[in-house]
């Protein structure tokens, strides 16, 4: 449901994010950039303590900042405060689909009704999903709510949006999707994509230090590697609340390199560059199109909850999917580390995924997709 519009309009939109990443601000600033994209941003302090950062540049989007946390964005008085200020300056207003932000929903449906010009939209997962399973009837009641009562939803992949429709959650006609993206332009101003080095051996674990990403085990699963490659080399780019694993382990081996947070590709690439490919055992999203964008395969660990750019990795193609089994999962990963002509062929296909996935292809579905008209 990828549909295509020629509608030349300008378009207001205001996109609320309670969490402004790099990787968000990156991508949206693309959108910003299109001739027929006026674009605000109204976003919170994002996630305390948990290893994110911002960027500052000369974005081409206005930026408007509140000091509001992610947890508090969606119940935030503030946040209504300011919402109501600017709601009738745009034609479209996106707000996530989240539990959390269900209060500054409910407002902003009173807000539309006072100004009926105004669309709403979203860009999000097939459905909303709990840590309980006994709280899935009200998922699924949520996400039918939200879908009744957006203009648009757009998905993370064709595959979200077909599912979403297949289970009666929306209809065909408000369901689009546009592949989640990182800036691969920015990424190709410092990297070229070329094979890793056949030595040494290189794994990269890129994410935020918190539990849900499992670094403690990513450093077993590495440890356990050494006993087939002793010169194997591990990579850390991140941070959070799990830094002190992280620092315990590199008192002990000197093969564990960790970089802390970074965000400028200037700083990433290098390291990108050396490591034959990226392993992040828990939950991933984007750093599965960061690695791909570098021409990287990615190995994660079979989980419930992985993000819907999981659905970009082909398992055995440009990445793997592992059991989640240590004996098992070392033993694959040492047969991948010896065959240099799988990582070879595992690095061309990511790359070659990492291709489709790109910043200027995502501007284009998310634009046909709020100028569609049926």
């Amino acid at each position: 449901m990828s549909r295509q519009s020629s509608h030349n309009k300008t378009l207001h939109v205001l996109w609320l994010a309670p969490n402004f990443n790099h990787y968000k601000a990156r991508f949206l600033n693309h959108l910003a950039e299109d001739k027929t994209v006026n674009l605000t941003i109204l976003s919170g302090t994002g996630r305390e303590n948990m290893g994110d950062q911002e960027i500052e540049e000369n974005w081409r989007f206005k930026h408007v900042k509140l000091d509001v946390s992610k947890r508090d964005f969606g119940k935030s008085q503030r946040v209504k405060q300011h919402l109501k200020r600017m709601f009738a300056e745009f034609d479209w207003i996106l707000l996530p689909a989240e539990k959390k932000n269900l209060p500054l929903f409910l407002y902003v449906l009173k807000l539309r009704r006072q100004h009926s010009k105004v669309q709403l939209f979203s860009y999000n997962h097939a459905k909303l999903k709990s840590k309980q399973s006994l709280l899935s009837f009200l998922d699924r009641w949520l996400s039918k709510f939200f879908n009744k009562h957006l203009d648009r939803v757009i998905f993370y992949n064709e595959n979200a949006c077909q599912q979403a429709v297949a289970q009666n959650l929306i209809s065909s006609e408000k369901a689009f999707w546009a592949n989640n993206t990182v800036d691969d332009t920015e990424i190709a101003k410092h990297y070229q994509f070329e094979l890793p080095p056949e030595k040494p051996l290189t794994l990269l674990f890129i994410g935020r230090l918190i539990a849900s990403k499992r670094i403690s085990d990513a450093i077993v699963y590495f440890q356990a590697l050494q006993e087939h490659f002793p010169q194997l080399q591990l990579e850390i780019i991140g941070d959070g609340p799990e830094r002190s694993i992280v620092e315990t382990a590199m008192a002990t081996n000197a093969h564990i390199n960790w970089h802390g947070t970074l965000v400028d590709e200037a700083d990433i690439a290098p390291i990108m560059k050396k490591a034959t490919l990226v392993f992040v055992p828990g939950l991933s999203g984007l750093s599965i199109n960061h690695a791909f964008a570098y021409g990287r395969p990615y190995i994660t660990l079979t989980a419930d909850k992985h993000g819907p750019e999981l659905s970009y990795l082909d398992h055995g193609s440009n990445g793997y999917v592992l059991d989640d089994h240590l004996e098992k999962d070392v033993a694959k990963l040492a047969s991948i580390l010896k065959d240099r002509d799988q990582i070879v062929t595992l690095c061309n296909n990511a790359y070659d995924k990492g291709k489709m996935l790109s910043v200027e292809q995502w501007v284009k579905q998310l634009k046909s997709s709020l100028l569609y008209e049926g």
